[in-house]
């Protein structure tokens, strides 16, 4: 293997002349510079980052946990914050946790291990235990879901303004008994947005029935034994609320399995707004994230964090906006 030291002689200058024209140094010669070039040419000399890495103490790569890589929604959020990371001088390491806790914890020890400056992280459960061990040395930005008990930077939208502003709307519309189907009792996300479904029927003086009430899951296949199960009741709701994306394309393929006569009795409002959104014809109101700023946002917390470690650890609550189709 080429190293510095055979470019150095070969060129006939010192290894530091060498390393200021890797670094792009100024004050090195034009003759010096086209030397040294030449000789890295000639010797195919390779600067190898993970060896830089180790020297400098920084690697200019920031890890990124996402729960889901089929999901839209966070795959956006990755290529906003890969967008922000890039513009800013740094690379991006995109790991799945599966929507498992020991997968997480196996993708936290993977990215310690390959010396990242920071992690930006889509949590999939309220077991925070291993992100606070990494936080003691690493940067950590959460996004979308956060922790009580761990201080730290995070990005979040009004999950529960933008539940309860949905479900309000099919009230307007006549609307009383409104289903809440997908969600996990245990998710943060899943909390807040059942809360503004809550306070919408509460508000109109409608009962949450806890019949109409299935927490089955944040994904597809969640979204689908929902709708099976509500389908399945005697008296069917009026209207059902989608506590997210996945699950509002679970639940729509259910009833897609149903006769016209049915699906034309369906109506659905959901939290997400993609570009394909329109494609679901039952669903007559979307709550829209601010997915682009979202992914900003915690691109722009992580670096401001590795500038400035001893700043006050901030969070950001971004607004939504109701969609009618």
């Amino acid at each position: 293997m080429v190293t510095i030291k055979d470019v150095a002689q070969d060129a006939g200058v010192s290894t530091a002349t060498v390393s200021r024209v890797l670094n792009k140094d100024a004050k090195v010669s034009d003759e010096k510079r086209k030397a040294v070039n030449t000789s890295i040419a000639r010797l195919k000399y390779r600067l190898y980052p993970a060896a830089r890495s180790l020297k400098m103490g920084k690697s200019k790569t920031i890890g990124v946990i996402a729960p889901e890589l089929s999901n839209y929604f966070f795959m956006f959020l990755c290529e906003c914050v890969e967008k922000v990371l890039r513009q800013a001088g740094y690379s991006m390491i995109l790991c799945c946790s599966n929507d498992s806790v020991e997968v997480e914890k196996k993708r936290l020890d993977y990215l310690a291990g390959q010396f990242v400056d920071g992690i930006i992280a889509i949590p999939v459960s309220p077991v925070y235990s291993h992100f606070k061990r990494v936080h003691k040395d690493i940067p950590l930005v959460l996004v979308d879901r956060n922790f009580s008990g761990l201080s730290t930077d995070c990005v979040l939208v009004d999950n529960s303004g933008g539940s309860r502003e949905a479900v309000s709307a099919l009230i307007t519309d006549g609307f009383r008994r409104i289903a809440f189907i997908g969600g996990d009792a245990d998710s943060m996300t899943s909390h807040e947005r059942f809360d503004g479904y809550s306070q919408a029927l509460h508000k109109a003086g409608c009962e949450v029935d806890d019949n109409l009430v299935v927490q089955t899951g944040m994904n597809l296949e969640g979204g689908y034994k929902a709708m099976d199960s509500m389908l399945s009741l005697p008296l069917p709701p009026d209207a059902y609320f989608c506590v997210n994306l996945m699950v509002t394309l679970g639940a729509a393929k259910r009833v897609m399995e149903e006769s016209e006569s049915v699906q034309k009795k369906i109506v659905f409002a959901a939290f997400d707004d993609v570009y394909y959104s329109s494609l679901i014809s039952w669903c007559r109101y979307f709550v829209a994230q601010p997915m682009q700023d979202i992914g900003t946002k915690a691109a722009e917390l992580m670096i401001e964090r590795i500038c400035n470690p001893e700043r006050e650890y901030c969070e950001i609550r971004l607004p939504t906006t109701l969609i009618r189709r």
